[in-house]
């Protein structure tokens, strides 16, 4: 391999720079005789020196550098090239400001996420290089370099790297007569802001700035935003008060980028904080410094480093996490407000908007957990009478064992073809399936597929309220139609859905008026009277997310991603109470009597917690922590408490207490955490994994009753949705088709015919009709055929 060391072909300067002339482009830039790979060498070596002083390592792969073509010639396999700022590029800015059009440019390196800025200062050019990666690091910061002998080493560059090409734009800067620009010093405004002096005991932790901003030069452009790191690369100096005692962290260098190091820190805090687990990090930014560790899940307190390599680091130890956080984030909006306040083209920056928006975000993260915002019910006995149904019937009936049919066959009865059909819009309702999808919602008959009632119209959700289908569009609109006749009852217009998909639950009914619960805008819930189309009352949550409901009564319960639970009055929309805990609240809750269960975490994200609260007054019951992260929300089967965990190797399938939260039994997972369906009896609970495989266990001790394959997971589609279903005495389990089982030990009662299709839906009547659904279009209606037994006897 042919390679060339770049130092070797380094030139320190002495003395004053030649003068720029327009023949200096044409100047030979090699020693005379040289190879071509050397002469290439040469020219990109004095052209870095020039920009840079020399070769940055960040350029250099290893401690030698080979250097290769670049002008689209036959590759030469024994050169390998060498990542630099394109020079046509330079040159073309460099040209710019020569001419007095532009006063800044910014050239992307193509290879690696590196930048070089070039800022117009009177005859000189201030050059820039740093790192462009979520964290910067700065190279070489606002060097001064005359503009002729930048022009002139770049325009070497470009002709010994592209020999031929570029010709017009190698003319025009031998052409140009460099615009004098007297250089003013364009003073930098001095901005001060944090704790400039001691304050003594009175604050454990605080920061203070100084720093020295240059207003932009450049108008930008109307309904523009770009990303400026160069922008954030200001000097000044950054300190810290600690109990008293000032702790220099920047002496003179970039402040903001300290700051942003510390907003990261204090990000994965948060996170931890949320996720409720350990956290030891350490980042730097040049000499600076800073480390946040917690040793436990759930401490209260950590330990913050903060220091510079020439004054070494103090630790603080036993810190409250929001005395951790605060006075950084603090620090860090008042750092972005004098840099905007100078120049308010940052504004439009949008590194600097995406880190003001950090903070904003962990600001309203860390007051949302430790103001107190949970409270309890003062008037418990008017919500115990709103649930007493709860109390007299569980919240999911459990499917009693009858008696098993012998045997069972099946016929097919009609099937439709439906364009766009979505197996999680197809209901059964009465004598009539409704289908909506994005484009129609429709009703067919039972018995013989015919379509009673069609309408146009897209919706991206639908949910049934009673005699009504509810459809969600994507731009907010809310059509309800009877589902009798299909008329349209009301349309209502809401807010577009933000930051998810549009979804609504059917809230009312009984001794409550019909209310549909729709989730508007970002953080809203809009409740709806479904017999006039009026608004009753909206809900604002505490921070945007995507909402998990549950009925209770006459409550409903909502979470959202944060860490509160409110429990909300569908008929006034009163908030009865509110639950906060010390992690996020992601996945629906589920009730059990006068019990709301939750569990903490996001799926497959740190350990989790179950929680039980009391529905009439909203205070805590238990607090059970669980054996790892969960999969998905806790399921109530009749008395027993179901809850997926991940694992290391393998998940878990739990089962606890409702009431206390005790744990009863644990077993490997036979497939609920990687989307599996369950169904209870009282004989059994029977768990249809993606796998293909059906499992039955004792819902006593968690032992296998029996597991039986259906499909091969390998070859067969699987189902979207996995669910078992108890009718007549027959286990219904859909899997790559339908299986009929006897629920006792998962033999065969019967089988459907032959049929192709997945069923993504299945519907079971009570006459034993199947519907499946395939959400290619396909839907078949399959009944049971009588049978004939001969019966002997003696005459």
């Amino acid at each position: 391999m042919t390679v060339i060391p770049l130092h070797a072909h380094l030139r320190r300067p002495s003395g004053a720079e030649r003068r720029f002339q327009p023949a200096d482009l044409a100047r030979p830039a090699h020693p005379e005789g040289a190879s071509e790979p050397s002469r290439r060498a040469h020219a990109i070596a004095e052209w870095l020196e020039t920009l840079f002083g020399g070769t940055p390592d960040a350029l250099c792969r290893g401690s030698r550098v080979a250097l290769g073509r670049s002008d689209g010639a036959a590759n030469d396999p024994d050169l390998e090239l060498l990542d630099l700022p394109a020079p046509r590029d330079v040159l073309a800015a460099l040209v710019a400001m020569a001419e007095g059009v532009r006063k800044k440019a910014l050239v992307p390196f193509a290879g690696v996420p590196l930048e070089m800025a070039l800022l117009r200062r009177g005859a000189s050019v201030l050059v820039s290089l740093y790192h462009t990666e979520a964290a910067p690091d700065v190279l070489v910061l606002d060097r001064r370099v005359p503009l002729e002998a930048a022009l002139a080493s770049t325009g070497r560059a470009l002709s010994a790297i592209e020999p031929g090409a570029h010709t017009r734009l190698l003319a025009r800067a031998g052409e140009l007569d460099i615009v004098e620009e007297r250089d003013t010093g364009v003073s930098a405004t001095r901005q001060r802001g944090g704790v400039l002096d001691d304050p003594g005991e009175r604050e454990t932790l605080a920061f203070g700035f100084e720093a020295a901003i240059f207003p932009s030069q450049e108008i930008p452009r109307d309904g523009v935003s770009h990303a400026d790191v160069h922008a954030m690369l200001f000097g000044g100096q950054l300190w810290a008060w600690v109990r008293g005692r000032r702790v220099t962290l920047v002496r003179s260098g970039p402040v903001l980028l300290a700051v942003q190091r510390m907003v990261s820190a204090i990000g994965a805090l948060v996170t931890a904080w949320e996720e409720d687990r350990a956290l030891h990090v350490r980042l730097r930014s040049g000499s600076f410094l800073v480390g946040v560790r917690r040793d436990r899940k759930d401490a209260r307190e950590v330990a913050l480093t903060l220091g510079c390599e020439d004054d070494g680091a103090i630790t603080i130890p036993a810190l409250a996490i929001e005395d951790a956080c605060m006075p950084v984030l603090r620090v860090a909006a008042e750092v972005l407000r004098a840099l905007v306040t100078v120049d308010r083209s940052q504004g439009r920056n949008l590194r600097i908007a995406s880190l003001r928006e950090q903070v904003r975000r962990l600001r309203r993260i860390v007051r949302a957990r430790t103001k107190q915002v949970g409270f309890t019910n003062d008037d418990p006995d008017r919500v115990r009478s709103m649930t007493m149904a709860l109390e007299s019937e569980p919240p999911r009936p459990i499917a009693r064992e009858e008696r098993t049919p012998g045997s069972l066959r099946f016929a097919s009865r009609w099937n439709v073809v439906i364009d766009g059909l979505d197996a999680t819009t197809t209901y059964f309702c009465g004598d009539r399936l409704v289908l909506s999808n994005e484009r129609r919602v429709l009703a067919l008959h039972r018995d013989d597929g015919q379509c009673l009632w069609q309408h146009e119209g897209p919706a991206q959700s639908a949910f049934l309220a009673e005699s009504t289908i509810v459809r969600l569009g994507a731009d907010g609109t809310v059509e309800i139609r009877e589902i009798a006749t299909g008329e349209l009852v009301h349309r209502v217009r809401l807010a577009p859905r933000v930051g998810g998909a549009p979804m609504g639950v059917f809230v009312g009914g009984g001794n409550m008026p019909p209310i549909g619960l729709v989730a508007e805008g970002r953080d809203r819930l809009a409740a709806i009277d479904l017999r006039t189309g009026e608004l009753r009352f909206r809900y604002t949550a505490r921070s945007p997310g995507t909402f998990r409901l549950r009925r209770a009564g006459r409550l409903v319960l909502a979470v959202n991603g944060d860490a509160h639970m409110d429990a909300i009055d569908v008929v006034s929309g009163e908030v009865v109470w509110r639950c906060s805990v010390p992690a996020k609240l992601c996945l629906t809750p589920t009730t059990h009597g006068p019990t709301a269960i939750a569990v903490s975490g996001e799926p497959g994200r740190g350990d989790a917690t179950l929680y039980g609260i009391d529905l009439p007054t909203g205070e805590l019951v238990y607090r059970q922590p669980l054996a790892g992260p969960v999969a998905a929300a806790p399921q109530m089967l009749d008395q027993h408490l179901v809850v997926s965990l991940t694992g290391a190797r393998r998940g878990v399938l739990a089962s606890h207490d409702p009431a206390s939260g005790e744990l009863r039994w644990a077993i490997p997972d036979p497939g609920v955490g990687t989307g599996g369906g369950m169904v209870s009896t009282d004989h059994a609970i029977y768990v249809n994994a993606s796998s293909g495989k059906l499992v039955a266990l004792d819902p006593q001790t968690g032992d296998t009753l029996f597991a039986r394959v259906l499909s091969n997971p390998v070859t067969d589609d699987v189902p979207r949705k996995l669910t078992p279903l108890v009718r007549g005495g027959a286990l219904f389990v859909p899997s790559a088709a339908v299986h009929v089982l006897r629920p006792r030990d998962g033999s065969a009662i019967g089988a459907a015919p032959p049929c192709e299709l997945v069923p993504d839906s299945l519907h079971v009547d009570e006459r034993g009709w199947m519907y499946v659904a395939e959400e290619s279009g396909h839907l078949v209606a399959l009944a049971p055929v009588q049978a004939l037994r001969l019966v002997t006897g003696r005459s």
